[in-house]
């Protein structure tokens, strides 16, 4: 698939959800990462699985939950949406490199065709709408998605 003009060529309004999809994602990433890891930032656990019940759930229903309403997705956006998170769970869950491969360039597709706008409102969104750890830390995400712009 060419994840680049997909994503490029979406409308500006699913650009913006996805951004949020991206943040959100990421900052339970770096917080379950701080966990295994033992590193000084790392949260409390119960806190850890807040975030991490909270995005997955997110991800697996590809809804999220805003104060004022739910994000969904049109269905060709989520039909790629699952098919990347189908690539992360073989890639990095279960070890299969070639798919590792393709999901980091459909990760980074995604992050360079909404842009470093959106992913900062993004995460101004998340802050404003989440009162977790998904909320609290939304700057973690925005953080590590900082290398692949």
């Amino acid at each position: 698939m060419d994840w680049t003009n997909f994503f490029n060529d979406l409308s500006d309004e699913e650009k913006d959800k996805i951004a949020i999809l991206r943040v959100m994602e990421c900052t339970n990433g770096v917080i379950q990462h701080a966990h295994r890891d033992g590193a000084s930032y790392a949260l409390p656990i119960e806190e850890t699985r807040e975030a991490m019940q909270f995005s997955m759930g997110a991800i697996k229903r590809m809804t999220i939950p805003l104060r004022d309403k739910d994000i969904t997705f049109e269905p060709e956006t989520e039909a790629v949406l699952r098919k990347i998170r189908d690539l992360y769970i073989s890639g990095v869950k279960n070890g299969h490199e070639e798919n590792y491969q393709e999901f980091m360039r459909a990760s980074e597709a995604s992050v360079q065709g909404v842009g470093w706008d959106r992913l900062v409102e993004a995460a101004k969104t998340i802050h404003q709408n989440f009162d977790n750890p998904i909320g609290v830390y939304s700057s973690y995400g925005l953080q590590y998605l900082s290398q692949f712009v």
